[in-house]
C-alpha cells in the first residue's frame, strides 16, 4: 500500500466510524470485518482508535482498514496516533482536545492532511476553529452504548447554538442511533460519528444501511 498525498480530494462524510480497538477486544468484535461490511454497506469515513495496544497489531490492522477505504476513494483517520497515520499514509488525524493544532499537524505529517478534534465545549470548539480545525466531534447528546458512564450532557438547544456559530464541520457524537439521526442534525449537526451503535451491532451492515438511510432522509 503507498503513501498516498490526495490534497483538495480529502472529504468528510455526513457518516463517521470510529473503529475502536478498546471496543472491539472488550466486545470480542472482529474490527476489520466490522469496517469491511461498514464499507460494503456505503460507508466511506473511518477513524482507527487505539489509544493502547501493540504497535504492529495496530499497524497491520491499520493496513487493511486503510486499503478498505482506499478502495473505495473513502477517508481513513487515525485517532492520536500521529506517526501510525504517516505510516499508513492517512488523511488525517483525529486529535484529542488538547492536541496539536492544524498547522502543526500538517508539519508533522509533511502535507496537507485533515484535522480533527474531540471537543466537550463551545470554547473548545472556538480554539479548534482558530488553529485552523477542519472537523470535530461533540457530545455526548444521548447515551453513550460505548461509553455508558458519560451520559447525556449537552441539551439541543445548547448544541444548537455552538454548532451553528462554528465553521468546524460538527459531528454528533454519544448514543446517536438510527431513530435519533434528525435530531442531530435538527441540533445544526453537520453529520454523526458512530461507534457502538455499528461495532456491537449484530450486522454492521445493516446497521451501516439504517444509519445511511436515516441521514438521506433528513436531506
Amino acid at each position: 500500500m503507498g503513501r498516498r498525498n490526495r490534497g483538495t480530494e480529502h472529504r468528510l462524510h455526513q457518516l463517521y466510524l470510529i473503529a475502536d480497538v478498546g471496543f472491539a477486544q472488550s466486545f470480542d468484535v472482529d474490527l476489520v470485518g466490522v469496517v469491511e461490511e461498514f464499507v460494503s454497506a456505503g460507508g466511506r469515513m473511518v477513524s482507527l482508535r487505539c489509544t493502547e495496544g501493540d504497535d504492529r497489531y495496530l499497524l497491520e490492522v491499520g493496513k487493511e482498514i486503510a486499503g478498505l477505504l482506499y478502495a473505495v476513494r473513502g477517508t481513513f483517520l487515525v485517532h492520536r496516533r500521529v506517526d501510525l497515520a504517516m505510516l499508513l499514509g492517512a488523511d488525517g488525524v483525529h486529535l484529542p482536545s488538547k492536541g496539536f493544532s492544524k498547522r502543526e499537524l500538517e508539519q508533522l505529517m509533511g502535507r496537507a492532511v485533515l484535522g480533527g478534534r474531540s471537543c466537550h465545549s463551545a470554547e473548545e470548539i472556538q480554539r479548534w476553529q482558530r488553529v485552523g480545525g477542519d472537523f470535530a466531534t461533540l457530545g455526548p447528546l444521548f447515551s453513550s452504548i460505548s461509553k455508558p458512564e458519560y451520559g447525556p450532557q449537552w441539551e439541543a438547544e445548547e448544541f444548537r447554538d455552538v454548532a451553528r456559530s462554528s465553521q468546524v464541520f460538527i459531528y454528533a457524537l454519544g448514543g446517536v442511533v438510527p431513530e435519533n439521526v434528525h435530531q442531530c442534525f435538527e441540533a445544526g449537526a453537520s453529520g454523526v460519528a458512530v461507534v457502538g451503535g455499528i461495532m456491537g451491532a449484530a450486522s454492521p451492515f445493516e446497521a451501516t444501511q439504517r444509519y445511511l438511510e436515516a441521514i438521506d432522509e433528513v436531506f
